[in-house]
């Protein structure tokens, strides 16, 4: 079941009813268990046991390690950790594995009998063992009680609004939630309204539209020219922070409407002037997982200056690994390793030379350093969506050696063929305008904050129209839904 469909709306309009129908958390919290596996069960229901048992084995983890003698804890955490990543590796990771040994073989003028397993890929199998993960580890930390409520936790892991693409949610933040009583709140429930109709506008208006331009020209890569292929990676670099963003605010949106809050997973990414300023705006429940998990633990910065960077770039291979298993994948998260690496040693030089970037986000050393972070996460993009790593090296190819005969069809003969994707372009240029350079800025949107007022309403009702009247065109799937 997904967000953009006529099965949701119909869906959630009867949870919401029945939610706030029934008296006390006793009784929603096992309507609410049951509503998460519904929605997990509509796409296959099949998948909702291995769901189910990602809950035991969290729970009992849990339950095991305040039980536990501090001599044996680490390993039962260990233990449980292994096992959470066992089902995420056998499920995502399995194949990639025997069709790269398979290749391997081949190349060195050998056979292997290894196939590839009829494997189904669950739905966010990755956002919800990373949430088992950082459940288990919390509580053998100590900074978090073990849940006593099998039914609370089971919430906990399975809350549809954010259950097959996040944001990952840190149980400190959540569980504590449901441990308090609610009330309905008709402000909180209003906002929510605003953030699942702007949500929605991003995702039905915006992303699928740029969607019907890029996803034609990734289809076939080497019948398009290097203008086209320079087109349909520009129309992604807006299709996926509009399509991304856009769920995530519904994801908010809809926890809202249930009286849940859900942190945000972004602060216009897009505005960012380094890729360090980059990682704190996208993606944020990803990256903070990433840091509180992975990254400190290697030592972080801690350490040595070399040992630090081994630890940036792992963490952000490990980052592309749990987006897919895919060679692109771990290519994208290399490249933002060390590209990482080199803004750390600049922005050190800079500190050391007592030279600051500006404040004021329109000087020429910003617009500067703007333009350099967003073409390297614009390069970033392509192995990100591109099919093969074939596809990959040929638009790589199109881009660099053939940098002549790119740079003369963009500027000189060929930009009239953009023309007939003049929605397209529109779709890309004029959103992220709005949504970079005037909801980005503070001074902007404090002058010209939406009250509730009669502009708001009217505001909510033209995304929510914009919304559903594109719908209707079709239905693209949510990018991370993949992952």
């Amino acid at each position: 079941m997904i967000f953009n469909t006529l099965p949701f709306f119909f869906f959630l309009i009867v949870v919401l009813i029945v939610y706030w129908s029934l008296p006390s958390d006793r009784w929603r919290h096992p309507f609410l268990f049951a509503a998460n596996f519904f929605f997990y069960g509509w796409w296959n229901w099949k998948c909702t046991g291995l769901l189910f048992t990602v809950i035991v084995i969290s729970y009992f983890a849990g339950r095991l390690l305040e039980r536990t003698a501090e001599l044996h804890r680490k390993r039962l955490m260990v233990g449980a950790c292994s096992l959470l990543i066992l089902i995420l590796g056998y499920f995502k990771y399995t194949n990639f594995f025997l069709e790269s040994l398979h290749t391997a073989f081949t190349k060195m003028g050998g056979t292997s009998g290894w196939t590839t397993l009829n494997i189904i890929l669950p739905a966010g199998i990755s956002f919800y063992i990373f949430q088992a993960l950082s459940y288990v580890v919390t509580v053998y930390r100590q900074t978090l009680v073990a849940e006593k409520s099998f039914i609370r936790l089971g919430v906990y892991l399975s809350f549809f609004p954010h259950l097959v693409a996040g944001p990952i949610i840190h149980a400190p933040t959540f569980l504590p939630q449901l441990q308090k009583k609610r009330s309905f709140d008709p402000s909180f429930f209003i906002e929510g309204c605003r953030k699942f109709a702007l949500g929605f506008l991003y995702k039905a208006v915006f992303a699928d539209h740029l969607a019907a331009f890029v996803n034609p020209i990734f289809e076939k890569v080497e019948n398009q020219a290097a203008l086209k292929l320079f087109g349909g990676c520009l129309g992604f670099y807006g299709q996926i922070y509009f399509d991304f963003a856009g769920y995530s605010l519904m994801a908010i949106g809809v926890a809202q409407l249930l009286g849940y809050t859900l942190p945000e997973n972004f602060h216009f990414p897009y505005r960012a002037t380094s890729l360090i300023d980059f990682w704190r705006r996208w993606h944020i429940s990803l990256s903070t997982w990433l840091r509180d998990y992975v990254y400190i633990p290697l030592g972080g910065n801690r350490c040595s200056l070399p040992r630090n960077y081994a630890n940036i770039i792992i963490t952000m291979f490990l980052g592309g690994m749990w987006h897919g298993a895919s060679w692109n994948f771990l290519l994208w998260g290399g490249i933002h390793g060390v590209a990482l690496c080199l803004n750390h040693l600049w922005q050190r030089s800079r500190e050391s030379a007592g030279n600051d970037m500006s404040k004021e986000f329109f000087s020429f050393s910003n617009i500067s350093a703007w333009l350099l972070t967003q073409g390297i996460i614009f390069l970033c993009w392509i192995p990100f969506r591109a099919a093969t790593w074939s596809d990959t090296l040929y638009i790589m190819h199109q881009f660099f050696l053939g940098i002549t005969r790119f740079s003369y069809a963009l500027f000189a003969l060929k930009i009239p063929t953009l023309a007939p994707c003049s929605l397209p372009w529109a779709l890309l240029i004029l959103p992220l305008f709005f949504d970079t350079a005037l909801l980005g800025s503070d001074r902007l949107r404090s002058r010209y904050a939406l009250a509730s007022n009669t502009a708001f309403y009217v505001a909510i009702s033209i995304a929510l129209l914009l919304g559903l009247l594109f719908m209707s065109t079709g239905m693209v799937p949510f990018i991370y839904f993949q992952f």
